[in-house]
């Protein structure tokens, strides 16, 4: 409920920069957006606190509370990255939009070639992400048929790993393909159990 407050916020943030923009903020306003930038950094969201940090400092630059927060929210990211080394590129490839996928039966590989060469044409400085595809040659996988547009990268991703019998997981450098083990099933007990009676 709060990432969603914080995600309804982050939406109406630019509506306050413009009403803001022609008029030096007030004070009032300059406390709002603290609040704001505090409420984004626990609920994880580093970039959009860092950037309200520094749209605040950018009018104070002697704010105490916006300078303490600055340096807890970088904090916070090196001590998240640090857990999850696949953090950044994960956020990076959640926040990047695929304009539209069409798939009719096409084969997985194809479809993860499709997506590495997209995630090159839509990041901004064009740097190619790379994707290690783990899956034996003789590997039997199904067909894929996606018909999607405007849909974040990682539900395609999702989707088309999920159609086709296989995994993904993102690393600090790479976005890994994998077929998960299949799960052996419990063999049955060779006799019933019997409870003694005492």
């Amino acid at each position: 409920m709060i990432r969603f407050l914080a995600m309804l916020l982050v939406a109406t943030l630019p509506v306050l920069a413009q009403e803001t923009n022609t008029v030096a903020p007030t004070d009032e306003q300059l406390t709002e957006k603290l609040a704001q930038a505090v409420l984004l950094g626990r609920v994880g969201l580093y970039d959009e606190a860092e950037a309200a940090c520094k749209e605040i400092l950018a009018q104070k630059p002697d704010q105490p509370t916006a300078k303490q927060l600055l340096r807890e929210v970088e904090e916070l990211r090196r001590q998240a990255e640090a857990r999850d080394p696949g953090h950044a590129l994960r956020r990076t490839l959640e926040e990047l939009i695929v304009p539209e996928v069409s798939f009719h039966g096409a084969k997985p590989h194809d479809v993860i070639d499709f997506l590495a060469a997209e995630t090159k044409r839509l990041l901004p400085d064009n740097t190619p992400i790379n994707f290690v595809w783990l899956i034996p040659s003789d590997a039997p996988l199904k067909p894929v048929t996606l018909d999607l547009k405007k849909v974040p990268f990682t539900d395609v991703l999702g989707y088309a790993t999920q159609q086709a019998g296989l995994r993904y997981r993102i690393e600090a450098r790479a976005v890994v393909i994998y077929k998960p083990e299949a799960t052996r099933p419990i063999p049955p007990a060779s006799e019933p159990l019997h409870v003694k009676p005492h």
